[in-house]
């Protein structure tokens, strides 16, 4: 897995020298982490969706966009950088 992670990065970072973008302020390590993370994301919702907790793909989506959309409506970044509840 590590050496299709490097892969995309790799990829997109030629892409965004090609298209002139900017460095988007990301070490490769943080790419990286995100990816990894997403990943383990789409394993379990695949299991989820396996096991027959989820009818089918499409509820199983719907159903952790609510999930994230009720963690952002109570979470957010202060100014210090801390993930913290709303007041």
């Amino acid at each position: 897995m590590s050496q299709e992670v490097d892969a995309v990065i790799t990829q997109e970072q030629s892409q965004k020298k090609e298209a002139g973008m900017p460095p988007s302020g990301f070490g490769k390590k943080a790419v990286k982490g995100l990816l990894t993370f997403v990943e383990g994301n789409y394993e379990d919702l695949l299991a989820e969706v396996q096991s027959g907790k989820h009818p089918t793909v499409e509820a199983a989506i719907e159903y952790e966009l609510s999930q994230l959309k009720k963690a952002l409506e109570k979470l957010h970044i202060n100014p210090e950088g801390d993930l913290v509840e709303r007041p």
